[in-house]
């Protein structure tokens, strides 16, 4: 079998991060005349120009940092890996404004060569001007053919330098889960996403990071990490949300699909999306924010399922309990009603969540009872962040039933409304439904690896919020609802598929009450009784297609399909 650090499928191969660099201070106790005239000529006349390396404003041959350590993603069988983040040598320009004679005249040659915009070519030229400086940036990543046609002009003071520069060979492909190297006043940082929340074993800092503190004691080697990313998946995803964003006309699409046997994150993705290489080019640096984690949102049916296995899970219904549906519901004052204001008389419990019935969901919530509902979903986990590592996870918002006491709220929650958490602790919790009962810790790095040692990241479960056979008893009932619902688009010939749709309201932002505007989304798992994945797609604000069982379903099809293909699950 081929070994896993030798093959790198797509991209480059991974560049040798195990370098060490080493700064050698040699102190003389006597020092020569000759010697203090050459610290005087370093530190005084030529200072401005080693300012700016320190700085970071270039990198010359010798770093005082170790390059930054390399990002990969997986494939499906773990046998190879995906360069996704990674250093490459690009040549710059830039002059000793003491050495030029003619600025105007040496702009002027280099900008035949190398493009320079008016506002830049202005500021340039204050700089080739300033005779106090020893240093003057021209351009940065020029390609090696305009670094060929400048060395041939032999410009007096004109010199040409390679710095590392941060490049992410898949482009964006996986932006909101790396983030990029940006600029912190005058260090480069990262910023959002991986490259942020582990800036310290990335750039080689003595500070550890979450659980990887050991391997920082070892040296300021920067460290490579493996996510448990899959580049084939991502990829299938990032493509079908663009797809769906750009046919709905919505304003976001995202997604989420987990191991839910593990808690490893196999994609995580957003579009409207933007490229790491050129992120300042972004115009709206709302795209930076990872929203599946960052973001909460209210539910609705996709909700309905928790409810569920609650109720089933205390005793109080079973997947067989009947009820009698009115089409609506007084409570309190206020009237809730089905999605389509229709009764349907006699309906068993799987019979609400194949038809997405509100009534059904208040149904089971009062057998239930307050207390019991609101103690199930803090089982579930819903009052805490999943702890996964990357930074801004937010919390849900479930205060309307633990402050209050109101019977419309807890009606209310029972189909997801009223209550309100990010895409990703959602996932995190259903997923209890795909495993067993128990809902694992979501994590992203698979792997850290420095200074030969290899650390892995080892599953954890947070919490068995219901029993195993609760679990098996509510998955029965999600794959009723693909096989025999408005969600059967959803389904996968030859696969049973377990899901759930919802259309959720929007609320006003400035009053109380609801918007037009609504959220579509979609919760499902596949096969269903021995699971690979289970995924969340959700859409904000779409436009001409009214419910999500008609908006997202095809879209989870397509990429329940190729996962179940990619990972040569045969048909049942």
């Amino acid at each position: 079998m081929q070994k896993r650090r030798k093959s790198y499928r797509v991209f480059e191969s991974k560049s040798n991060s195990n370098k060490r660099i080493t700064t050698l201070f040699v102190l003389f106790v006597l020092v020569s005349g000759a010697i203090s005239a050459r610290l005087y000529y370093l530190q005084i006349i030529k200072g401005d120009e080693y300012s700016a390396f320190a700085k970071g404003i270039y990198i010359g041959g010798q770093d005082y940092t170790p390059p930054r350590g390399d990002i990969y993603f997986q494939d499906k069988t773990g046998e190879a890996t995906y360069l996704v983040a990674t250093n490459k040598e690009s040549p710059f320009i830039y002059a000793d404004p003491k050495e030029v004679n003619d600025s105007q005249y040496i702009l002027n040659e280099i900008s035949k060569i190398v493009e320079i915009n008016q506002e830049d070519y202005s500021v340039i030229l204050d700089r080739l001007q300033n005779q106090n400086s020893s240093y003057a940036l021209i351009k940065k990543q020029i390609s090696l053919e305009e670094k060929d046609a400048i060395e041939k002009l032999q410009l007096p003071g004109v010199y040409i330098k390679n710095e590392l520069v941060r490049v992410y060979p898949a482009g964006e492909v996986g932006s909101t889960v790396l983030g990029f190297l940006g600029f912190n006043e005058e260090d480069r940082k990262g910023q959002y996403g991986i490259e942020e929340y582990y800036q310290n074993l990335l750039s080689g800092s003595a500070l550890g990071s979450a659980n990887y503190e050991l391997l920082s004691d070892s040296s300021l080697e920067a460290a490579d990490i493996e996510l448990t990313i899959d580049y084939g998946i991502q990829f299938v995803v990032e493509r079908k949300l663009q797809e769906l964003l750009e046919n709905l006309d919505a304003d976001l699409a995202s997604a989420i699909f987990m191991n839910p046997r593990t808690g490893e994150i196999l994609a995580m993705a957003q579009r409207p999306g933007f490229d790491p290489n050129n992120y300042s080019d972004v115009e709206n640096i709302n795209v930076f924010k990872n929203n599946l984690v960052q973001s909460v949102y209210e539910l609705g049916s996709v909700f309905k399922p928790i409810t569920m296995a609650a109720a089933i899970d205390a005793g109080v219904i079973t997947p067989q309990t009947v009820y009698n549906d009115t089409g609506s519901v007084r409570i309190g004052g206020y009237t809730i009603s089905n999605f389509d204001g229709k009764a349907r008389n006699l309906q068993t419990m799987t019979e609400v969540l194949e038809k997405s019935l509100n009534t059904g969901a208040i149904f089971a919530q009062q057998q239930l009872g307050k207390k019991k509902f609101r103690d199930y979903l803090e089982a579930f986990q819903f009052d805490k962040l999943t702890g996964i590592d990357i930074l801004g996870e937010v919390a849900g918002n479930m205060q309307s039933i633990k402050t209050a006491n109101r019977d419309i709220d807890f009606a209310t929650s029972s189909f997801g409304q009223g209550i309100s958490f990010s895409p990703l602790r959602f996932l995190t919790s259903v997923a209890a439904i795909a495993n067993e009962g128990k809902i694992m810790r979501p994590f992203l790095v698979k792997k850290v690896i420095k200074d030969g040692q290899e650390i892995s990241t080892e599953p954890k479960v947070l919490a068995q919020p219901v029993t195993s056979l609760t679990a098996s008893r509510v998955a029965a009932m999600m794959v009723s609802v693909v096989d025999n619902s408005f969600d059967r688009k959803a389904a996968v010939p030859g696969y049973s598929v377990a899901g759930k749709t919802g259309t959720a309201q929007i609320p006003n932002k400035d009053s109380s009450g609801y918007s037009d505007q609504t959220i579509h989304s979609i919760v499902g798992f596949a096969p269903a009784y021995d699971p690979v994945f289970i995924g969340i797609i959700k859409v904000d604000n779409p436009h001409g297609i009214r419910f999500a069982a008609d908006s997202v379903t095809p879209t989870f099809r397509e990429i329940a399909s190729f996962i179940l293909q990619y990972y040569k699950v045969p048909p049942q």
